[in-house]
């Protein structure tokens, strides 16, 4: 069976682009990283240009997404072993799941990735794609805001992935998104695809910080 790897392993691992440029992008953004990451700074910044132009196809086409790729990458490298992975059982039961209630949302970790089950979840599109994960950077694990990155079409021997970014707004009065109700119409997580009745399906921002905050709540230190 071929191994699974994640975007950041099949994009920046494999290739040494990690180890070639991450360190540098450190050194350059110096006391910046404390506190929560400067989104604008860190794509100015001359070593992240460098890192750019090795991830850019000559055609340019692109660039905005490789750059969010490149931020949440840079910043899940520093957190090393903080990736998470969710069991298909696992999310299945958070999608059925009732109320979590009180709860302040909390990531595991400053960054990190997510990783979900293979071909469980999809968004829709031209064509649909399932979800292989997400990565998360938040700064200080205790801050109330995170900004998220999912990872869609991730298969062998594809050379990029497809990225939807999403950054969250206050939180609600329950402290999370978990017990939100995300879709106008129909139940949240439904699937988007046709005869898909045992897969799940993301199409609101809300489904998205959902998930984010249920996978956050199980995976929680206290938990």
């Amino acid at each position: 069976m071929t191994e699974r790897l994640t975007p950041f392993e099949a994009i920046f691992g494999r290739s040494g682009l990690a180890v070639a440029h991450f360190p540098g992008i450190e050194a350059a953004l110096g006391p910046a990283l404390e506190g929560l990451p400067d989104r604008e700074r860190f794509l100015m910044l001359g070593a992240v240009g460098e890192l750019m132009g090795e991830l850019t196809p000559e055609s340019g086409a692109g660039t905005a997404q490789i750059g969010l790729l490149a931020f949440h990458a840079f910043h899940r490298w520093r957190q090393g072993g903080a990736d998470r992975e969710a069991t298909e059982p696992e999310l299945r039961e958070l999608f059925r799941l009732d109320p979590i209630g009180d709860w302040r949302f909390r990531a595991p970790a400053p960054a990190g990735y997510f990783r979900l089950p293979r071909h469980l979840v999809w968004v829709a599109g031209s064509p649909a794609e399932p979800v292989d994960g997400f990565f998360w950077t938040s700064g200080d694990p205790a801050v109330n805001a995170v900004d998220v990155l999912l990872a869609l079409g991730v298969r062998e021997g594809r050379p990029g992935v497809t990225v939807i970014e999403l950054t969250s707004g206050p939180l609600p009065p329950e402290g999370h998104w978990g017990d939100i109700r995300a879709r106008a119409a129909g139940a949240d997580f439904d699937s988007v695809l046709p005869g898909g009745e045992r897969l799940h399906g993301l199409s609101t921002a809300g489904e998205v910080l959902k998930l984010v905050s249920r996978l956050f709540w199980r995976h929680r230190a206290d938990g």
